[in-house]
């Protein structure tokens, strides 16, 4: 067997999503409406009428919860799979130990610096 000649299947998919990517884009733009108007435009809600201005500013500390949820999630998500197989890690426990460890005292760096700046503080 050749070598390159498994590149050949991957290019003939790519260039045929390629195709059907612009063949749909330029049905749409040819077909689709152009009626623009200015409920069009309007914000949608829940067909109702807007009650407030879409463009209000929120507040950074609501994104810094989200990120800081996100953040202890995941070190959930990482922690709990390893505390439920820990019997069947028999030869590497000790490493998975101290992985585990170093993962765990990253996050409570974390944590602790995020108490120093007081970033989980709402009013300051």
């Amino acid at each position: 067997m050749e070598p390159g000649i498994g590149i050949i299947p991957i290019l003939v998919m790519l260039g045929f999503a390629c195709v059907v990517g612009a063949g749909a884009l330029l049905l749409g733009r040819v077909l689709g409406p152009r009626r623009y108007d200015q409920v069009k435009y309007e914000t949608y809600e829940c067909g109702i009428k807007p009650l407030e201005d879409a463009n209000r500013k929120i507040s950074v500390k609501y994104y810094l919860v989200a990120i800081l949820f996100l953040l202890f999630d995941l070190e959930v998500a990482f922690l709990l799979p390893v505390a439920l197989a820990w019997n069947d890690l028999k030869g590497v426990g000790p490493i998975v130990l101290v992985l585990m460890g170093f993962f765990f005292v990253f996050f409570l760096v974390g944590l602790w610096y995020e108490f120093r700046v007081r970033a989980l503080e709402w009013e300051r």
